[in-house]
């Protein structure tokens, strides 16, 4: 995968290039009860790039056959969100969060399970685009209606299927536990089957939500004795921190990397097997 950020400085130097749209994905953590955070729509309400439209994830690009579960839109009704953004088939997308919660990464993935590649993550994310001085408004923009053609890559994404599968031992894909450790804290079991490895060790806070070293990352696959030429799945709670692995393994050279992304909502809901977590 190439690099899947862009830096500060590139967007400041782009911002108003016509053919990029600039995604702002912040959110609140959905499928989360026990934390309370501000709703994506006010927080970009309060302030946001310039150019910047609001997706969020589980509200806008969310299958409605799922509630129970913020699994990606069918590809109509995602070309038709992303459509109505300015978000077509020439379009460069930059998406950003707060640089802590990978909810770019999300649309990121969202993205390239549709088969649009000219998508990147804002690297520090809205933070650090404040903290250096760069521009925000609360002006919301408009765009004229772009053509989006959905390239489903079914590789990428797995399904509540093949993870029963691990979990009942009639597969030996990898499949890994990504949450967060706020939002993991909040469970008491995980899928059968799952490996632990919490998405705050692959992409790092301190650091504006950048991938984690190679060492570091080479140090945590060593320790769970991971593949990487093998299917590898990422879980979590939702999709979110399931996609910033993605993200992380990617790049770390894993090559068949897919988002189970009903994940635990999904797989909860359904009453499927679980074991009590291990740490």
């Amino acid at each position: 995968m190439e690099d899947p950020f862009v830096s500060q400085a590139w967007l400041a130097e782009h911002l108003n290039e016509p053919s990029l749209r600039i995604v702002d994905t912040r959110s609140s953590p959905h499928g989360a009860p026990g934390l309370a955070a501000p709703s994506g729509a006010e927080q970009y309400g309060r302030g946001h790039i310039p150019g910047a439209v609001h997706l969020d994830y589980a509200e806008h690009l969310a299958d409605p056959a799922t509630p129970y579960a913020a699994r990606v839109a069918p590809p109509e009704l995602f070309a038709h969100v992303v459509g109505r953004a300015g978000i077509g088939d020439d379009t460069f997308v930059v998406a950003y969060d707060n640089g802590d919660v990978p909810y770019a990464a999300r649309f990121f993935w969202m993205c390239r399970f549709y088969g649009h590649d000219a998508v990147r993550i804002l690297a520090g994310g809205f933070k650090e685009w404040g903290s250096r001085g760069g521009p925000v408004t609360e002006s919301i923009p408009s765009y004229a209606f772009a053509s989006f053609t959905p390239r489903e890559r079914p590789e990428l994404r797995a399904s509540c299927k093949e993870v029963l599968a691990v979990a009942e031992g009639r597969s030996d894909v990898q499949l890994l536990e990504t949450q967060r450790d706020a939002t993991y804290a909040l469970r008491e079991r995980d899928i059968a089957g799952v490996q632990r490895l919490s998405g705050n060790l692959l992409l790092e806070d301190q650091r504006g939500g950048r991938i984690a070293s190679r060492e570091k990352i080479d140090a945590l696959v060593n320790e769970l004795g991971l593949d990487r030429s093998k299917r590898t799945i990422c879980s979590c709670g939702s999709g979110v921190s399931a996609s910033g692995a993605y993200v992380a393994l990617s790049g770390a050279g894993f090559g068949n990397v897919a988002v189970y992304d009903g994940s635990w909502m999904e797989w909860s809901h359904d009453g499927l097997p679980t074991v009590p977590k291990s740490g």
